[in-house]
C-alpha cells in the first residue's frame, strides 16, 4: 500500500528558520568559492553552514555512443541534477546528536542500455527514467559519543552497503550497487533512484571496526515522484561487518578495508522456469503463470586495498578492489554469482596529482533457472535460440580534476554477452552482439 505524507517538508523548513546560534567549528571548513561553481552566495552559504545547514548541489552528465554491437548502434545523453540537504539539529534546535538528511533528483535523458544495448549491467550509474523525484529522507540519531547511529525514513541501501570506495571511480552502474543486487532484488532494490522505507543501525566500536544492519520494505518506492511510502511488501534485511586497517606512523603496511555481508528478502518470487502447475513454463500445457517461491538471499564480500603509495603522499598511488556475491537460489535469481575487480591510480601523470586513471572488470554468471527455460523453449518449439550464460564488462577511464568543482571523465566500455547472451530482438536465433561504448562524463558541484 502507499502512504503519502508531505507534512514533513514544511516542518523541516520551520526548524531551519527558527534555528538558534551556531557552535564554533572545530576546524576550518572548505572554502565555497574554491569548491563550488556558484561560490558562497554572498556569504549566505557559510552563514547557513554555521547554523547547521549544508546544501550540496551537483550535476552529473554523460554523453555516450554505442559504435558497434548491442541491439543497435546510436548515441545518447543521460544526466542527473541532485540537491542534497543536511541539517544538524543540535545547532538548529539543541537536539543533541540529531540530524535530518534529504536528497532529490532531476533525472534527464534516455538510457543507452535500455534503448540500444539490451544489457543487464547498466552502462552508466545515472541512467534512469526521466523524472523529478525525492531520493532519501531520513532522521538520524547519534548515541554513545557517536559510536552508535540510528536512522529511520526513506533510505538508499546503495549508499550504505557493499560499497567499494575504489570502485566508485567507474561509470558503469555495477561498480556501485553490484549487478547481482540490482537484477535479483525486486525493482532493483533500494538503490538510486528508488529509496525504501526502513531503519538502520550503525555501530563503530572503534575506528577500525563497523557493524551495520538495516531493515527495509521488501520493494522500494517506485511512484512517479518518490513522495509515497511503500509498505506491506515483505522485508529486506541487510547486515554487514567491516574492518579498516590503517597502519601506524612508520609502519610499512598499506591501508585496506574488508567487508562481509548478506541480505535476505521475505517477498515471494516468480520461478524462472517452472509454472504454477509444476511443469516447464515453456510447455504448451503450462498454467501460464510462474510458480511462486518464498524468500531469497545473497552473501557478499568486499576488499579495498592500497597496493602502492607514492613517497610522501597519503592518497596518490595504486589501489585495487575485489567484490564477490552469490545468490544460491537459482530457481528465482537471474544472476547466480557475481565478481568485479579493478585498479585505480591517482596522480599517474606528472603534474596531475588529482587525476585518477582506472581499469575495471565485472562478471555476472546467469543462473540455471534462466538457462533451463531457454533449453526447454528449444526442446518444445524446435527453434534455436541463444542459451544464457554470462554478461561481462570491461571499463577503462581517466578522470581529470579540472577545478575543485569540475571533473571531466572520458571512458570506454566493452560489454560482452549483453543481457547474459540474450536473444537479439532483430534476429531471435542469434545473441545480441558484444558492444563497444565510448563516453564522456562531466561532474559539476554548484
Amino acid at each position: 500500500m502507499m502512504i503519502r505524507n508531505r507534512a514533513l517538508v514544511p516542518i523541516v523548513l520551520a526548524m531551519i528558520l527558527s534555528g538558534t546560534g551556531a557552535k564554533a567549528a572545530e576546524e576550518a571548513p572548505p572554502s565555497y568559492s574554491e569548491t563550488t561553481l556558484t561560490g558562497d552566495w554572498n556569504d549566505y552559504r557559510s552563514w547557513l553552514r554555521d547554523k547547521g545547514v549544508i546544501f550540496t548541489i551537483t550535476q552529473t552528465s554523460d554523453w555516450l555512443g554505442n559504435v558497434s554491437g548491442g541491439v543497435r548502434t546510436g548515441t545518447a545523453y543521460d544526466g542527473v541534477f541532485q540537491l542534497q540537504g543536511d541539517f544538524d539539529m543540535d545547532r538548529l534546535t539543541g537536539w543533541t546528536g540529531g540530524k535530518i538528511h534529504f536528497s532529490g533528483y532531476a533525472i534527464q535523458g534516455e538510457g543507452l542500455s535500455k534503448r540500444d544495448l539490451g544489457n543487464l549491467l547498466t552502462v552508466t550509474s545515472v541512467e534512469a527514467d526521466s523524472s523529478v523525484r525525492l531520493g532519501e529522507f531520513y532522521i538520524s540519531q547519534s548515541l554513545m559519543k557517536d559510536s552508535v547511529t540510528l536512522k529511520i525514513g526513506q533510505i538508499l541501501a546503495d549508499q550504505n552497503f557493499a560499497i567499494s570506495n575504489t570502485a566508485g571511480l567507474f561509470v558503469n552502474s555495477t561498480f556501485g550497487f553490484p549487478g547481482l543486487f540490482a537484477v535479483d532484488l525486486p525493482e532493483g532494490g533500494p538503490a538510486y533512484p528508488f529509496a525504501a522505507p526502513g531503519g538502520q543501525i550503525i555501530v563503530k566500536p572503534d575506528d577500525a571496526r563497523t557493524l551495520q544492519a538495516a531493515v527495509f520494505n521488501g520493494r522500494p518506492t517506485t511512484d512517479a515522484n518518490g513522495l509515497g511510502v511503500s509498505l506491506g511488501d515483505g522485508v529486506l534485511a541487510i547486515a554487514e561487518a567491516s574492518y579498516a586497517y590503517t597502519p601506524a606512523k612508520g609502519d610499512p603496511g598499506l591501508p585496506g578495508t574488508y567487508k562481509i555481508g548478506m541480505w535476505y528478502n521475505s517477498e515471494t518470487f516468480d520461478s524462472l522456469s517452472t509454472a504454477s502447475n509444476g511443469i516447464s513454463l515453456a510447455s504448451a500445457v503450462a498454467s501460464g503463470s510462474p510458480m511462486r517461491l518464498s524468500g531469497n538471499y545473497a552473501i557478499y564480500a568486499v576488499a579495498d586495498q592500497t597496493l602502492w603509495q607514492e613517497p610522501g603522499s597519503s592518497d596518490n598511488g595504486l589501489n585495487g578492489f575485489v567484490r564477490v556475491a552469490i545468490a544460491p537460489e537459482q530457481d528465482r535469481n537471474s544472476i547466480y554469482w557475481y565478481v568485479d575487480m579493478g585498479m585505480t591510480y591517482k596522480g599517474l601523470l606528472p603534474g596531475r596529482n588529482n587525476d585518477t586513471a582506472g581499469i575495471g572488470f565485472a562478471y555476472a554468471k546467469m543462473s540455471n533457472g534462466v538457462s533451463n527455460l531457454a533449453k526447454a523453449d528449444i526442446a518444445f518449439s524446435g527453434m534455436s535460440q541463444p542459451i544464457p550464460d554470462y554478461e561481462a564488462v570491461i571499463e577503462v577511464t581517466y578522470q581529470t580534476q579540472v577545478t575543485q568543482w569540475l571533473a571531466v571523465q572520458p571512458f570506454f566500455q566493452y560489454i560482452i554477452h549483453p543481457g547474459g547472451n540474450a536473444a537479439d530482438p532483430n534476429n531471435p536465433g542469434s545473441a545480441i552482439g558484444n558492444a563497444a561504448v565510448f563516453g564522456l562524463r562531466t561532474a559539476v558541484t554548484f
